[in-house]
């Protein structure tokens, strides 16, 4: 059983259809789409995904529903949720990504831009 408060925990009412954010990311628009995104992950619990903070253990021998199970379940989730603020003609950049790790990874390295002055 995974108990609420972890970030394992799918509510029910959570699917893979679900928009996270009203804000696509259409290539040119990265730092507000990333903020909204990092936002909308943290009020669920689940940013610790894209920050790459809660790792995937190892099955283990017991029988029935594991920790790594509800990793994979939410991993899936999350990459879906991802797919759902990608404008389509971006969701092929990664969309064999095996980890929203990765998938975030990916497009940060495309897409954000380096400028000083802003981050001031």
């Amino acid at each position: 059983m995974v108990e609420p408060h972890s970030p394992n925990y799918l509510h029910p009412s959570k699917g893979p259809g679900m928009m996270i954010t009203t804000v696509i990311f259409d290539g040119k628009n990265y730092d507000l789409w990333e903020r909204v995104v990092k936002t909308a992950l943290k009020s669920k619990n689940k940013l610790v995904f894209v920050e790459g903070k809660l790792i995937r253990l190892k099955d283990g021998n017991d029988e029935g529903f594991s920790e790594a199970q509800a990793w994979d379940m939410v991993n899936s989730m999350l990459c879906s949720w991802l797919f759902n603020v990608l404008n389509l003609k971006l969701r092929m950049n990664v969309a064999y990504s095996d980890t929203t790790k990765i998938m975030w990874d990916d497009l940060k390295k495309r897409y954000t831009i380096a400028n000083t002055p802003k981050i001031h």
